[in-house]
């Protein structure tokens, strides 16, 4: 019986076969380990709805949808059914977000390079 040794490293001949199915160019070499990082986006990549993606991807331009005042006290929670949450606990910079809502809008369809967004629901 082989002791077990957590690795943070796996090798990637094990894998290379799998991804090569899914990929067309893996981007792998055979001899070289795959950092846990890779594996942990791979496996959530696999996992995540379109919409989850797509939020991380507003959640990492964050600073190109909304004016810099209002980037420290808005969040952006998730997006259901072309509806993007965002959360503003104060209700003067919730005000100043309406205001500008379609223009979250635009920057939000503009950085996904699609229609994901028609509304904006604050809470």
């Amino acid at each position: 019986m082989t002791k077990y040794e957590p690795n943070f490293f796996v090798e990637a001949c094990d894998i290379y076969d799998k991804l090569k199915k899914k990929r067309r160019n893996p981007a792998l070499c055979k001899n070289e380990p795959l950092g846990a990082g890779f594996l942990a986006a791979n496996i959530l990549n696999n996992f995540l709805s379109q919409e989850q993606k797509d939020v991380l991807i507003l959640n990492e331009n964050k600073a190109k949808i909304l004016p810099k005042n209002l980037q420290e006290k808005a969040i952006i929670v998730t997006l259901k059914e072309e509806t993007l949450i965002l959360k503003i606990n104060s209700s003067v910079w919730r005000a100043e977000a309406m205001a500008i809502k379609t223009s979250i809008i635009a920057a939000c369809n503009k950085i996904l390079g699609k229609i994901a967004v028609k509304s904006v629901r604050f809470s």
